[in-house]
């Protein structure tokens, strides 16, 4: 398998790379926050540990914090077809085998080990995921050794002059799957990896172990980590009711998702504590929270509606609001449908619903320009006024995105609609009072 020089600067990767890192961090995006830029050293040997939740758009959003071109570790099953491996190669992704693509594939990855040293080894940057694969929850999972291989195998090969650092990075996503949501990317303070080298000569088994357990503990403090498989739900739950009264205790003016994730690790920890210290409150409160995320699907409600509790004025001014602006959608959706929806319908084919994302993105970047160009096309043919084509085209994407956000207003309006009419039956009390009881018992604890 021959990899080419996929750790050297590429003026073509800079120049291919600009449009869908514009799409990506502008349109696709409503905000990527980022923290810990300042932890990224000039140069290598440094390997990159991000979690990994989302597939492609884990790396893209990676990349596209900063003007650099680090080197990719990737599930080899991708690597489908000689196209695709040039192209990925191009992209300075490499493939890395696992038990699942055969014994005889594994043989494989010594090669790719090797050629992994030499990328640090030339002091770039390298990317390897450790969970070694992706899924769309708030929790680490195991993490492999093979992150730490290579980084002790780049040391030996430099007679333990290289200095390689391991870097966490947390990756968060207000929602995996939707259009127009907010993402994070914290990078985490880089960890040495001499501090482990004696060690390593003297027990290599153990010195992987515990410098996995490091990166482990450094990696979970940057993202939302619930360990609690079988409270998961009610762990998630939690975070929505709690996360705001956490924001604004701790005087942060805007609940946004930066502080939500702050809020999230917050509850965890309140949870956690909880479960250890008292068994009697963690079970009263995880019935509470299954009667509460159980009443708000019945009622087809989120927990911003009941805890918000609009009043009719204000009920009022959002509906004549949609009502006036409904012209606008109507523009847009008209003029956006087959890029947008397209899409959607293409990736319920694939399988792994982790990557419709990614998929909906790369498909995004194909329709979207060509599409665009076709209305333009018609605009120059029926239409002589460069002011009316210019003014249309622009409004386009505008709208579309308008329309898009419009949709998700009036399934919110209703919501209130339907709470402000229905708040005085049972069900909608016996929420209401659910959640004084939920936010009182973390009160106590917070």
């Amino acid at each position: 398998m021959k990899f080419g020089n996929v750790e050297e600067q590429s003026w073509l990767y800079s120049l291919v790379k600009i449009f869908p890192i514009a799409v990506h961090n502008y349109i696709f995006y409503r905000k990527i926050y980022t923290s810990g830029l300042e932890n990224i050293p000039d140069e290598g040997a440094v390997i990159f540990a991000p979690n990994h939740q989302n597939a492609l758009m884990d790396a893209l959003i990676l990349i596209s914090v900063k003007n650099w071109q680090p080197v990719f570790m990737a599930r080899a099953d991708i690597f489908a077809g000689q196209c695709i491996r040039r192209f990925l190669f191009f992209c300075k992704i490499l493939p890395i085998f696992r038990i699942r693509d055969g014994k005889e594939s594994l043989k494989q990855n010594n090669l790719i080990f090797q050629k992994a040293v030499e990328v640090l080894k030339k002091r770039r940057f390298l990317v390897i995921y450790p969970e070694a694969s992706h899924k769309g929850i708030h929790r680490l999972r195991p993490l492999k050794k093979g992150i730490t291989r290579i980084a002790f195998m780049a040391e030996e090969a430099t007679n333990y002059n290289l200095g390689v650092k391991i870097i966490p990075v947390g990756i968060s996503y207000q929602d995996y799957y939707d259009f127009r949501t907010d993402a994070m990317i914290n990078f985490g303070k880089p960890i040495n990896v001499e501090d482990y080298i004696e060690l390593y000569k003297e027990n290599p088994q153990k010195a992987n172990h515990e410098l996995v357990e490091q990166v482990k503990k450094e990696l979970s403090t940057l993202i939302i980590d619930i360990q609690d498989s079988e409270n998961y739900d009610n762990f998630e739950t939690a975070r929505e009711v709690f996360a705001p009264y956490i924001i604004r205790k701790s005087g942060k003016l805007i609940n946004n998702f930066k502080n939500q994730i702050f809020a999230g690790k917050e509850v965890v920890k309140i949870l956690n504590t909880i479960k250890d210290s008292d068994s009697e409150c963690f079970n009263e409160l995880n019935t509470l929270l299954k009667k509460y995320r159980e009443g708000l699907t019945q009622t087809n409600l989120s927990d911003r509606i009941i805890r918000k509790k609009y009043k009719i004025l204000g009920i009022l001014l959002r509906t004549i609001i949609l009502i006036s602006t409904f012209p606008i959608n109507v523009f847009g959706f008209l003029n956006n449908f087959v890029p947008y929806h397209l899409p959607f319908l293409l990736t319920m084919r694939v399988k792994d619903r982790n990557f419709h994302t990614s998929v909906r993105f790369a498909l995004y970047l194909i329709l979207f320009p060509v599409f665009y160009g076709v209305i333009f096309w018609l605009l120059c043919k029926y239409s002589s006024s460069w002011l009316f084509r210019a003014f249309y085209i622009l409004l386009v994407p505008i709208t579309g995105i308008f329309s898009h956000r419009y949709y998700a207003y009036v399934k919110k309006v209703a919501a209130m609609w339907k709470m402000f009419f229905n708040k005085k039956k049972p069900i909608y009390r016996t929420l209401e009072n659910i959640r004084e009881k939920i936010v009182e018992i973390f009160k106590k604890h917070y």
